[in-house]
């Protein structure tokens, strides 16, 4: 098996690594990361008039939220509501007649998100609720 590359260069697994090594000599090429690399764009989507605007919006916050770093939370919910996420999130995966990219599919800890967003942005005078049926009482449920 020969390590020749297209075009008389020789190439080695190390090289994509990205890590050194003190017995090797340095290369004249250097590689770049993988995680250098940036993504294509995303094929724009034709919309109808009055939504385009809207969604365009909604595209732009959801890859501004991508982008942040999302931390582990270790919260306790009743089992009757992990069976209703775990339920919903199904339904909505359901709803897609082409295959969806996993980093696009909607899981639990989506649907979580959504509601901590809907939270902020619900009408609550923070300062004043004490308890959670205080909460519960102000938004109706």
């Amino acid at each position: 098996m020969s390590n020749k590359k297209m075009g008389g260069k020789l190439s080695k697994l190390s090289q994509f690594s990205g890590i050194r090594q003190d017995s090797q000599p340095a290369e004249s090429e250097p590689v770049e990361p993988v995680e250098a690399l940036e993504p294509e764009a995303e094929p724009t989507e034709t919309l109808s008039a009055p939504n385009a605007q809207s969604s365009s919006k909604d595209k732009a916050k959801r890859k501004t939220r991508a982008k942040e770093k999302q931390v582990t939370v270790n919260i306790k919910i009743l089992g009757h509501q992990k069976d209703w996420l775990s339920e919903t999130a199904q339904i909505i995966r359901d709803n897609n007649e082409d295959p969806v990219a996993p980093a696009d599919r909607v899981y639990p800890q989506h649907l979580i998100q959504v509601a901590i967003d809907l939270l902020k942005s619900s009408e609550v005078n923070w300062s004043k609720i004490r308890n959670v049926e205080e909460l519960r009482g102000h938004l109706n449920l």
